[in-house]
């Protein structure tokens, strides 16, 4: 229901009304509602990699574009109740160079690569907060009761 369709704003509303949620009405309603879903979205697929792997992951990592957003970025340490470091925006561009520079012998390994990106980029970082009030909501996301 929500790839492409001729009124996001209506079909947000809409799904909200079948779930029993309060439907948005700002646009600051809406955006926040988009955001909060994207986080949690993030937190399914993560919880599916995470049991996969038999491993919790500690800290996610955010690049390319998406890392300049800092409210998403917030909103995901929030929602996975984890640290979240976001940039360099560009990083495939800067992949690509220093993986040509390693082929080349200007970089010796992948550990001199990161240490260049960690010294070279700014990166940000979004601490979790409010995650009681976060669990709750990702539960009502989910359509259910906290454990």
């Amino acid at each position: 229901m929500f790839l492409n369709p001729s009124n996001m704003i209506t079909v947000i509303q809409e799904y909200c009304k079948n779930h029993n949620q309060e439907p948005p009405v700002t646009i600051g309603e809406i955006s926040r509602t988009i955001f909060e879903s994207m986080a949690f979205k993030y937190k399914i697929t993560l919880e599916k990699i995470e049991e996969i792997i038999e491993k919790k992951v500690m800290i996610l990592y955010v690049i390319g574009g998406g890392s300049k957003n800092n409210l998403l970025s917030q909103f995901t340490a929030n929602a996975l109740n984890i640290p979240v470091k976001a940039g360099p925006s560009e990083a495939t561009a800067i992949g690509n160079i220093l993986v040509q520079a390693m082929t080349l012998g200007e970089v010796k390994d992948l550990k001199e690569l990161r240490e260049i990106v960690r010294n070279s980029f700014k990166i940000k970082n979004f601490l979790p907060e409010n995650h009681e009030k976060w669990e709750e909501a990702y539960f009502t996301f989910l359509g259910r009761t906290k454990k």
